[in-house]
């Protein structure tokens, strides 16, 4: 059995899966190289939650500072990236009986001490985004360095739906799987049924992240 097919099989059978081998690591190191330059050059901003006439910026809640992703510029890792995820996405189509069209993501920094508040990914009164995939920038990172991915079960959906993000981060109960965010490290899990957050990490803590979505949304 291939790591793809470990994968899906752990998506379906818990609705999250971790993989530390399916992208290869010369991909995570150009990756992690052109977030760094994108920070450098000013190109983050800081995230907000909620959606439209709705977005708020609460570092409280959501602490990390973000840059989105397109594929407008070739030959770049960024380029390099959606294609790959593109052929992931077609995958799960075929392996799921899926109709995932489109896809969005985004480079995310945290500063040491911030984190982001347990949350479900599927805003409220949509529908769009279906499974949630983060890939981790970090090298050397250790376990003292906190900055964990806490992934809970269905069972905590409406309590994330109702608490939306208000309890801080590492509230609430105990966690399905804790994630430590080590370089290459790939963590998928359906956007609509798995509430997650994010620890306060020790250090500046790097990911890739971001949904494939069953609409034609396009790059922004």
């Amino acid at each position: 059995m291939g790591f793809q097919d470990v994968l899906f099989q752990s998506l379906e059978e818990h609705g999250w899966a971790v993989d530390d081998r399916i992208v290869l690591p010369s991909l995570t190191q150009s990756l992690r190289n052109h977030a760094h330059q994108l920070w450098q050059q000013g190109f983050f901003k800081p995230a907000s939650i909620g959606r439209q006439a709705g977005l708020v910026h609460d570092p409280d809640i959501r602490g990390d500072a973000i840059c989105w992703l397109d594929d407008k510029t070739p030959d770049t890792p960024a380029a390099e990236f959606l294609a790959w995820a593109d052929g992931l996405r077609q995958d799960l189509n075929r392996h799921f009986f899926l109709s995932l069209r489109g896809q969005e993501f985004h480079f995310a920094r945290y500063e040491p001490g911030r984190g982001y508040a347990r949350h479900l990914d599927q805003h409220g009164g949509t529908s769009a985004r279906k499974v949630s995939l983060v890939l981790y920038l970090n090298e050397g990172w250790e376990a003292g360095d906190g900055g964990e991915l806490c992934l809970y079960g269905p069972a905590a959906k409406e309590e994330a739906a109702a608490s939306a993000g208000r309890t801080a981060a590492g509230d609430g109960p105990e966690a399905d799987a804790r994630i430590l965010p080590e370089a290459g490290r790939l963590a998928l899990f359906l956007s609509d049924r798995i509430p997650h957050e994010v620890l306060p990490a020790r250090r500046v803590r790097w990911s890739l992240t971001g949904w494939f979505r069953d609409d034609d949304y396009t790059l922004r």
